[in-house]
């Protein structure tokens, strides 16, 4: 039988008392930790109602606000679209306890303090006991409401602001809130967005921190307990690590051969990138069709190794010119595959004919139905963070026109030689591609002359970044095309390329972007 080992009484007492010193030690910090952590969620709640309120004020219509002041307007078209809209806030935000729409009171007398209910959110059984109470019904459009103990609310006519602590609310739950302006085009303020979180739910939020916080602080004082342990125990330690160094040798020459197999890895890896790369560029045309009537010239340039930006130019008939530029939602690995599966779309909606009662036409010289069955082919191909914006021109020769549809892509522009001047193409800008099996499209027709040049470009254009933090934007990018309009597509496209390459300076490149550039013969 092994021998137990025998801990004089008075190291177990030091020991049990230098934990117990140390542990207390411990806690003080740990003290100014929680405070500080509890400042820092609520704030992270004020700025959660704040943002919530923001995004709902952003959305509602001022004229909607404006057709309802009482009870009697519930039924109207305006007051269902805000009470169903705030009413999706509060599903997709569980936090949220009420969400309405408040303006300032009108009547004689009132001060900035006064206000009235416009829209509430509908009644609903928050506690889920199949009753609708007091606290949980919605309030008639006109209810005064005074603000009196709400510095907040009233700071928000003017912009965002949210209660800096919980406030009782009678007959409603302890609550804290955030509000946010709903303003019309020039700035003026129709009402007032108001966000209540309860204080059940901040509690709950700083029941979690606290006990994270004592969690780690316990599992702290352990650690300080067992190195004391091992303090007193040197002889053992001693030997122990004659045992650690010879297992750490051991595992050295694991490690040397796992860096190996690793540096294999990698060096696969980074050819089998550069062999997507080539794939990808290949999807990218080397010549362009119809060169007797229109010229083009293009570039490409990725933040990554892959990209998510594509174009293409292809004939669709003897008079019809096809052409595109699409951008995919992130860059990298991801967005390459998804610009793939674009351009393999595009091919099949060339080479599919339409014969199926209900079926998308697949005639690609009809922009919007073109861009409807791409958005249907690759609703349920791509992931679902991921989307395509894309603008698709069909170029008809003989009538020197540009049939123009826009999933959600930044509008190209068109230098006319004859005026010297530079004009966005403005077209409808319908959804991007993979948000829903529904979106429909527009297309615009615009009549173009020889010498006309149409630059078509994605957004990390005008989004690229200075060393001063400032964005290239659309007035440079109108500036060059101006000052070098009447160059070929070829010297457009070297301006523009050395102007974002001076702009960007030593910042890395933080999105795809491309340009292709046509003329008009």
């Amino acid at each position: 039988m092994a021998e137990a080992s025998v801990v004089p009484t008075g190291i177990t007492k030091r020991r049990w008392t230098g934990f117990l010193w140390v542990a207390l030690a411990i806690l003080i910090p740990f003290a100014f930790l929680y405070v500080s952590a509890r400042r820092s969620i609520i704030n992270e709640i004020r700025q959660q109602a704040i943002g919530v309120a923001v995004a709902a004020a952003a959305a509602i219509q001022p004229s909607d606000l404006a057709e309802i002041y009482g009870p009697g307007d519930v039924d109207k078209p305006a007051y269902r679209r805000v009470s169903g809209y705030l009413a999706q806030v509060q599903v997709n935000n569980p936090d949220v306890r009420y969400i309405y729409v408040m303006r300032r009171s009108e009547n004689p007398g009132t001060t900035e303090r006064d206000f009235e209910y416009v829209v509430d959110a509908p009644s609903r059984d928050i506690d889920g006991n199949g009753e609708i109470e007091r606290d949980e019904m919605a309030e008639p459009p006109g209810k005064p409401y005074k603000a009196n103990n709400y510095p907040a609310m009233i700071r928000a006519w003017h912009h965002p602001d949210a209660d800096n602590r919980v406030f009782p609310d009678p007959p409603y739950p302890d609550l804290m809130s955030g509000y946010a302006p709903v303003k019309n085009d020039k700035g003026q303020t129709f009402g007032i967005v108001g966000v209540d979180i309860t204080a059940a739910t901040v509690s709950q939020k700083l029941l979690v921190l606290r006990g994270v916080v004592f969690i780690v602080w316990f599992l702290l004082s352990l650690l300080v307990l067992l190195v004391l342990q091992l303090y007193y125990q040197q002889q053992e330690v001693l030997e122990h690590n004659k045992a650690l160094a010879s297992e750490l040798a051991t595992r050295n020459d694991m490690l040397r051969a796992a860096n190996a197999q690793l540096a294999h890895t990698n060096e696969r890896h980074r050819r089998e990138m550069q062999l997507a790369e080539s794939m990808q560029m290949q999807f990218l045309p080397e010549r362009f069709p119809r060169q007797d009537k229109i010229i083009f010239d293009k570039y490409y340039l990725t933040c990554e190794m892959l990209g998510g930006d594509i174009y293409d130019v292809f004939s669709l008939d003897e008079d019809h010119v096809g052409m595109y530029v699409a951008d995919v939602a992130g860059h990298g690995a991801s967005a390459a595959l998804v610009s793939g599966l674009l351009k393999m779309a595009v091919s099949a909606v060339r080479d599919h004919k339409a014969t199926l009662a209900g079926d998308l036409p697949a005639n690609l010289l009809d922009a919007p139905r073109a861009l409807e069955r791409l958005n249907r082919m690759l609703m349920k191909e791509i992931p679902d963070y991921s989307f395509i914006t894309m603008i698709y021109a069909v170029y008809d020769i003989p009538n020197y026109s540009l049939f123009i549809a826009n999933a959600g892509h930044l509008p190209p522009l068109k230098y006319d030689p004859r005026a010297d001047k530079v004009v966005t193409l403005d077209v409808p800008a319908g959804m991007a591609i993979g948000l829903s099996e529904d979106a429909t499209y527009q297309v615009v027709e615009k009549h173009v002359q020889a010498g006309d040049k149409i630059i078509f470009f994605s957004d990390g254009v005008i989004d690229t970044i200075n060393d001063q933090g400032e964005e290239f934007g659309i007035e440079r990018l109108n500036e060059l095309v101006l000052r070098n309009g009447k160059e070929p597509p070829g010297k457009i496209i070297a301006q523009l390329t050395d102007a974002l390459k001076t702009h960007r300076g030593s910042q890395e490149i933080r999105d795809d972007y491309s340009l292709l550039v046509a003329e008009i013969r």
